[in-house]
């Protein structure tokens, strides 16, 4: 049941795309660039490429501190000024990568059946589950989820996880439904 009217903001394409490039893209010391994939190297990257190759033939031009402050900025996360909804193949594509899913619905429902390797955070119980999200990196992209276009758990959720800084929240608004009618990877808790 929906509680209140939300206008959700979707992910743009190219954000999307942005925020999930492969960590293995990133720049790594000592790895040649490949020049034949210009999509993922910037000029900057190749010219400390360059530079970081010299060094190693024993003319060093970029000193470690420039070399790991490049390193950092690339591996930063983009960081969102709203929760952004996402459609199921976008979602399917942060689930390949690895990003946290956390469900929005109560124990119950999700006890009979999640996202694998989804947790379970209701936002109807969230002071109960609040030590979850201590473990968790702000600095990590999340996908909130609950049952589907008919609830807006996963966009409260989301709304008060953003509030309480995370800076990468996607709301994938499909939720549940979407999921398993797309036969995507679930599991359910015995009782």
């Amino acid at each position: 049941m929906i509680r209140e009217k939300v206008e959700l903001k979707w992910v743009s394409d190219s954000l999307f795309i942005e925020s999930v490039k492969d960590s293995s893209q990133k720049l790594i010391d000592n790895d040649p660039v490949k020049p034949d994939n210009p999509s993922i190297v910037n000029s900057s990257e190749i010219e400390i490429n360059k530079q970081m190759t010299k060094k190693s033939e024993g003319t060093s031009t970029v000193s470690d501190d420039k070399r790991i402050e490049e390193k950092q900025k690339d591996e930063q996360q983009i960081a969102f000024t709203e929760p952004k909804a996402i459609t199921l193949e976008q979602a399917k594509i942060l689930f390949d990568k690895g990003v946290l899913f956390i469900d929005a619905r109560d124990e119950a429902d999700y006890k009979a059946g999640f996202i694998i390797k989804s947790i379970n955070i209701p936002f109807d119980d969230l002071k109960n589950h609040q030590h979850k999200l201590e473990e968790i990196s702000k600095e990590k992209p999340l996908v909130i989820y609950c049952a589907g276009t008919d609830c807006d758990l996963s966009i409260l959720l989301g709304n008060k996880l953003f509030e309480l800084g995370y800076k990468q929240v996607y709301i994938f608004f499909g939720g549940w439904v979407e999921w398993v009618n797309a036969d995507y990877p679930i599991e359910h808790i015995s009782q």
